[in-house]
């Protein structure tokens, strides 16, 4: 089993090697993935996997698929010259019997695009110019008579329409051009105005304020004294069990005892998988406990000589609080795993001879079913004897047990 860190906060574990090879080749695990280490109970890149090294090495020697063009044109100047030339060098080498179809009238077509793109363009813009002028486009230059001399044909009238050809809109009128300063301006303001009331100031309610207010951080103690190695000591208890959580995570025992987890086609051999990650785990965490225990121990002695402690620091460090598992729940711990293996291996013999009901299971033959009335008994006072002993307070491995059977009962047996 492989226990993968794909990004910051998701793990996935693998059963097999096979399937972590799968997960490599689909992009799952990529070289910002880890693994975790049993033999160090550390994370590591998995780039330093053989398996991943394998299938890198198998890509970088796989060869690039063949180019769909081979030969690339690079539209330039001096190619459209070539291009333009190519008729009169074919003439040339053919002896001057023609020219090739597809180099044939090719000059004069593109001058006629050129001049037909021109013509466009020149009364696109003519168009554009001969329109109305709107209201707000008028000219601060005085308006000049354009008529010839000596002739008397009256001057537009103010109101008469300006029309254009080009407008698809309807006519101006010219007097709506004029501007009525007198109309536009404001009216004057006989009184003072009157002072209004301040308004109230509103208080906005930010984000902190529906927050509850944070713990002030206690101060660090010091390294050297026995309140800075009991601090440590505190924290590497942390640790470890952070780790053993996200391991019980990964193995996805919630709702132990659920009819799902206990079917012959394939539940049942998801949950046994999944409890033998889990006892894995426990086994990790228990190493981790024991090398916990000795170091702090001997840093206990070599802090408390080099220092020169005094016999208040010595008790306060024999009284500290026990962090380790107590030897009763560990024992309660062990007994649960096994006795869950061996009832789920009695599952397992007997697939395609059992049937669930609503709580219920009926097995073909009788002898299993007495070996399995045996075990449920056994489990059930195991998970009694952890809750009254404080088992679901603890932060120890059968915390996680009890969590994961909840509510959940083993069938009775008909």
């Amino acid at each position: 089993m492989y226990l993968v860190e794909l990004r910051p906060g998701k793990e996935e574990l693998y059963r097999s090697g096979d399937e972590l090879a799968a997960a490599i080749r689909r992009g799952d695990v990529d070289v910002h993935s880890r693994i975790y280490h049993r033999a160090t109970s550390k994370w590591i890149s998995v780039t330093l996997h053989p398996q991943f090294k394998a299938i890198v090495a198998e890509r970088a020697a796989e060869p690039l698929p063949p180019l769909e063009r081979t030969n690339w044109t690079y539209l330039t100047a001096q190619s459209e010259t070539l291009e333009v030339a190519e008729p009169a060098d074919a003439e040339g080498a053919d002896g001057g019997s023609g020219e090739t179809p597809s180099a044939k009238g090719r000059p004069w077509r593109r001058l006629f695009g050129l001049g037909v793109t021109g013509v466009a363009l020149v009364l696109g813009a003519q168009l554009a110019f001969s329109g109305p002028r709107p209201p707000w486009a008028g000219s601060a230059e005085p308006e000049v008579d354009a008529r010839p001399a000596g002739r008397t044909d009256p001057a537009p009238a103010a109101g008469d329409q300006v029309i254009s050809l080009a407008s698809t809109t309807g006519a101006w009128q010219r007097n709506d051009l004029v501007y009525d300063s007198a109309a536009a301006a404001p009216a004057a303001v006989d009184t003072a105005p009157v002072d209004l009331p301040r308004a109230p100031k509103l208080r906005l309610k930010t984000l902190k304020d529906v927050l509850p207010a944070a713990k002030p951080e206690a101060p660090k103690a010091d390294a050297n004294t026995v309140e800075g190695l009991l601090a440590r000591y505190a924290e590497a208890y942390d640790a470890a069990r952070d780790r053993l959580g996200s391991g019980i995570r990964v193995a996805r025992l919630n709702q132990l005892f659920a009819a799902t987890r206990l079917t012959p086609n394939g539940g049942l051999t998801d949950t046994r998988l999944g409890l033998a990650g889990v006892a894995n785990f426990i086994r990790v965490y228990r190493q981790q406990e024991s090398v916990i225990e000795r170091e702090y121990q001997d840093s206990f002695a070599v802090l408390s000589k080099a220092q020169g402690w005094s016999n208040r620091s010595l008790r306060r460090w024999y009284s500290r609080s026990a962090q380790k598992e107590p030897a009763a729940l560990a024992a309660l711990t062990s007994q649960l795993v096994a006795g869950l293996d061996t009832l789920l291996g009695v599952l397992d013999e007997q697939a395609g001879a059992y049937r669930l009901g609503e709580g219920t299971i009926s097995f073909e033959d009788i002898e299993a079913s007495r070996r399995y009335s045996v075990l449920r008994k056994q489990i059930g006072h195991l998970i009694e004897s952890a809750r009254e002993a404080g088992g679901e307070e603890s932060g120890g491995p059968i915390r996680h047990l009890l969590q994961a059977v909840g509510t959940t009962r083993l069938p009775r047996e008909t």
